[in-house]
Order: structure tokens, then sequence, then C-alpha cells
């Protein structure tokens, strides 16, 4: 949560800034061609992967037009501190001017992969909208895994105005 506040909560859209930090960050390598597509399937983006423990620490840059930074930690138990994330929402949303509303948690099942998704998000007049969004993503049929297997993914994205 620490990455995700600092990259995508306080630096992102500023990817000159992000390629900066994460080139003098020790461990993290940036993604191959094949892993960003592992990720970001046919969206154009780069990102990198920091080997924390038994889990991948892997940010990624979603280029526009839904421009969007994501930290996922692959093979967890899907556990995290969620006062501590409330904290992370509750001051993204100060520093965005607020507006927020609560996006209603939901479950998207895709073959046999399952991701639970809440956040928070806005719209302005213009078209422009902003998104803050927590996913635990795992396969469903070991629902839940005992030890690990449960990615979890935060993002913030952010849709520009309409022309």
């Amino acid at each position: 949560m620490k990455i995700f506040d600092m990259i995508c909560g306080r630096v992102f859209p500023d990817e000159a800034r992000i390629d900066s930090t994460m080139a003098k960050l020790p461990g993290a390598r940036a993604l191959t061609s094949t892993e960003v597509k592992d990720y970001l399937r046919d969206d154009p983006g780069h990102g990198w992967v920091i080997q924390a423990s038994t889990s991948n620490i892997v940010i990624t840059l979603e280029a526009p037009p839904v421009h969007a930074c994501a930290v996922r930690m692959t093979n967890t138990d899907g556990v995290i501190d969620e006062a501590v994330w409330q904290q992370l929402i509750a001051a993204a949303q100060a520093r965005a001017g607020g507006g927020f509303t609560i996006v209603p948690p939901r479950t998207i099942e895709l073959g046999a992969i399952e991701s639970r998704v809440s956040g928070v998000q806005k719209q302005n007049a213009d078209g422009a909208a902003e998104a803050i969004y927590l996913i635990r993503t795992a396969p469903r049929a070991a629902r839940p895994p005992a030890q690990g297997g449960i990615e979890i993914r935060m993002v913030r994205q952010l849709v520009p105005a309409r022309r």
C-alpha cells in the first residue's frame, strides 16, 4: 500500500518522475514486453517488478486514453489492513478535491477467475473521471486458496475530459 500511495497516489500521472523513481529503486526490474502484455493485455504501457518474499510487487502504467497506475501483489492470502487502505483512499480523495462516490462492491467472473472489486470514483461535468479500485483476484476453483494464490491490485485510473 505504501508503494501504491507513493507512485500511484502522489506521483502519477507524472510518468517521467515515476520512471526516474523506479530506475533508482533497489531490486526493481523493468517488465519485458511479454510481461507487460500479460498484465495489460492489448493496452499500451510499461511496468516493473520487485521480488517481495514469496510474492512479487508489480507496478504498471497503462497509457492513455484511459491512463492508469496499478500496484499488484501476487500470491497473497488476500488480506490487507482495511483501516490503512481507507486512510489512503481518504487522503487521495482529498488531494483530488473530493467529490468521489463509493462504487458498489461487485464480483466479476471470467472463466476460472473471480475478481472482487471495490472502490471510489468521481466524474466531472466535462467527462473527466478518476477512480481508485481495490481488486482481489483468485482462481474460482480454490475459493479461497488456503495459502496464497490471491492477487491484490490497487488501481488509480484517470479518464480525460471529452473534447
